[in-house]
């Protein structure tokens, strides 16, 4: 998927969930404030805490595997890279380094794969030739545009999901607290702190189908 469309994805998703999450928060008030029941907040807390600790296992291993997953593609896709341009182009790199994306996008490498080609066969037109090379230059620019996408993506999951954990973690701090004290609080103090609770949690889990999403290649 390319950027611009996970981009207009994401943000359809947040405009979704967030108008869904807010309709139902406000279905959540006008219907169970009259008739909250401030005994029934010990079972939510305990509920929230034992089903944000899973949900957040699970999505700490998630995204450990996905960016692993990125990184070992993005490893898999220097080797070939490098090994092609040893085959083809005589040039060796000990390793995929700044140095490599340089000689790439400066043409230094397919101007001299087709400086070798013609001393190799002179007896073929140079527009053939020219064209071998422009083809050779447009499939290791197709390659390090990938790798830097790929880069990206893994640095913006990373980025996010610990943002995500924020909102995962919060409301499993703030339910521990609360359940601590909901006793010395008034019902419809317990309604909304309940409320508040769960509104961070709806959070967590946008976040975390937006972490996920986006990294996706």
């Amino acid at each position: 998927m390319s950027e611009p469309r996970k981009e207009f994805a994401s943000r359809n998703i947040l405009i979704v969930f967030m108008a869904v999450i807010l309709l139902v928060w406000v279905a959540y008030y006008f219907i169970g404030s009259p008739s909250f029941n401030k005994n029934n907040a010990v079972s939510i807390y305990g509920t929230i805490i034992q089903g944000m600790s899973a949900l957040m296992s699970v999505a700490i291993a998630a995204v450990i595997f996905r960016i692993q997953s990125l990184e070992n593609r993005n490893q898999a896709l220097e080797q070939s890279t490098l090994n092609y341009i040893f085959q083809t182009m005589d040039s060796i790199y000990p390793k995929w380094s700044s140095i490599v994306e340089k000689d790439i996008d400066s043409k230094h490498l397919s101007d001299y794969y087709y400086s070798k080609i013609c001393l190799k066969h002179p007896h073929m037109k140079r527009e053939d030739l020219a064209k071998d090379r422009d083809n050779q230059q447009e499939r290791l620019e197709e390659t390090v545009d990938l790798h830097a996408r790929t880069d990206r993506i893994i640095q913006q999951t990373k980025n996010r999901i610990m943002i995500t954990l924020g909102f995962l973690i919060a409301p499993i701090l703030l339910s521990f607290t609360l359940l601590m004290i909901s006793d010395a609080f008034a019902s419809f103090v317990t309604f909304y702190s309940v409320s508040f609770v769960i509104l961070l949690c709806s959070f967590g889990v946008v976040f975390l189908i937006l972490t996920l999403l986006d990294s996706l290649p």
